[in-house]
């Protein structure tokens, strides 16, 4: 199974070859979730675009696509959410309240639904998949979860389906991202291990736009707590808002 929120894409696609790799079935799930987001507007923003994305997923020999109406996943007497403590009150959780516990419900109900033996996302969003892992492992569901790497636009930007709502100024400026976690690698490889001058690499970089930034961490691969020196495995997180958009991107430092 590769759950997915739509308006897919070649990050998207990636996922799905990866499944194929590993699974004779492959089940993409299309569920625009407003549980997850803290945000009114934002939700009512999030581009839909099924018809391209059924094409995509047929041009990627996907077998079966599961795409529920929100009547059909969250009737009006719903009363069950999934709380992972800890792990969600961190980063992405400490800026948008409820949005794992939203998470965690709607793919405690996709798991459900589709009973996979293997579950692909994306290493874009690294929190969420430390979040998945620990309530897959708490919860004894016999899944294995796969995190794949995360798939680059030439420049460097992340893809992401948030991309298309960015100006051209913005998306220009949005290089800035990638171009930090790349000097904190150069930095980290030339044997700077100390955490506030990486996460200053990244800073001076994205400082040089019109980019808010949210948080730049240097965090434990597993707990997501902030680690004051960094090793091989050791996560650089970040998220910033430019033109209004929340971009989130990370790099694990090798």
């Amino acid at each position: 199974m590769v759950p997915t929120m739509g308006a897919l894409h070649q990050g998207h696609a990636s996922l799905f070859e990866v499944a194929h790799q590993l699974a004779d079935v492959v089940v993409a799930t299309i569920f625009v979730n407003p549980l997850q987001f803290n945000n009114s507007s934002d939700f009512k923003k999030y581009p839909l675009q099924l018809d391209r994305d059924v094409q995509l997923l047929e041009e990627h020999g996907v077998h079966y696509l599961y795409a529920p109406t929100v009547d059909t996943m969250y009737g009006s007497d719903f009363s069950t959410s999934v709380h992972i403590e800890g792990i969600t009150d961190l980063l992405e959780g400490a800026s948008r309240p409820g949005h794992f516990s939203g998470v965690a419900t709607v793919v405690t109900k996709l798991f459900s639904a589709g009973r996979p033996d293997i579950a692909v996302f994306g290493q874009k969003d690294f929190q969420q998949f430390a979040v998945i892992q620990r309530m897959v492992s708490d919860l004894d569901m016999p899944i294995r979860l796969i995190m794949a790497p995360t798939i680059r636009e030439r420049d460097g930007l992340a893809m992401s389906s948030r991309n298309v709502r960015l100006s051209t100024a913005a998306r220009q400026q949005a290089l800035a991202i990638s171009q930090g976690l790349l000097a904190a690698q150069a930095q980290f490889a030339s044997g700077i291990r100390e955490s506030q001058q990486l996460i200053e690499a990244v800073e001076s970089v994205i400082s040089l736009t019109s980019a808010e930034i949210d948080y730049v961490k240097l965090v434990d691969a597993k707990t997501l707590q902030d680690t004051t020196s960094a090793s091989e495995g050791s996560v650089i997180v970040v998220a910033v808002i430019l033109d209004g958009i929340r971009l989130i991107d990370n790099h694990i430092l090798v």
